[in-house]
């Protein structure tokens, strides 16, 4: 008798997984689930609507090929990852985080993210976010991206950058509060570079008989000259 259920209980387990894999294989979801996580710059939800049905794509689906959809749709530059995967209930998860910009590029209409991607605006958008003017040479983004970084993680300076203007190697800086242009010059020494301006904000503040000034300059090793208007 215990030899007869133990017959009945293996053949169940097999049936099982052979229901379990005619699922897996033959990619009879029940449902599809796109998690989509909105930065509020893109909108890339229906794009992506559009491209999962569209029939290279849903072949790839049918074959289980998750990492070539992946690779596909993280071809949108707007896009920062994708993951696919078959949840529990045989349900197909999509999961997409668009890329968050940090500011915005005048001259291109573009934006860029903490990575340094140059993204492309599709529509207008009432941004809060610093602009960034002038022409972008080769690896200057990254140094722009250094600077951005150094004054948002420092409270003093945190959401205050207005603009940043390239002027050949020249990086100058408009900061909200602050009534004169900063001529920051490189992205080196930027912690000393900030106490210094920092020091001296406070200085006018504290000084009723303070003077107009119309520029800052920070590029002389440990010295901060203040031109006046």
């Amino acid at each position: 008798m215990n030899s007869l259920i133990k017959m009945f209980i293996l053949i169940f387990l097999l049936i099982s997984m052979g229901l379990f894999a005619s699922f897996t294989n033959n990619n009879n979801f029940t449902k599809t689930n796109i998690n989509y996580s909105n930065t509020g710059y893109f909108d890339n939800k229906k794009v992506v609507d559009s491209l999962i049905n569209n029939k290279q794509l849903s072949d790839l689906i049918h074959l289980n090929e998750f990492q070539k959809i992946e690779n596909e749709l993280e071809k949108i530059n707007s896009i920062r990852t994708v993951d696919i995967y078959r949840n529990t209930y045989l349900e197909l998860e999509i999961d997409i985080i668009d890329r968050e910009p940090i500011a915005i590029l005048s001259q291109s209409n573009s934006y860029m993210d903490s990575s340094g991607m140059i993204i492309k605006k599709y529509y207008m958008s009432n941004d809060s976010l610093p602009e960034i003017k002038g022409i972008i040479s080769d690896g200057m983004e990254f140094k722009i991206l250094k600077v951005i970084t150094a004054l948002d993680e420092d409270i003093f300076f945190k959401n205050k950058l207005q603009f940043i203007n390239l002027k050949e190697e020249d990086i100058f800086l408009n900061i909200k509060d602050f009534d004169f242009d900063i001529r920051l010059g490189n992205e080196f020494k930027l912690k000393n570079k900030l106490n210094m301006l920092k020091g001296f904000y406070l200085y006018l503040s504290n000084n009723s008989a303070n003077k107009k000034y119309k520029q800052i300059d920070l590029v002389f090793n440990n010295q901060l000259i203040a031109i006046k208007k």
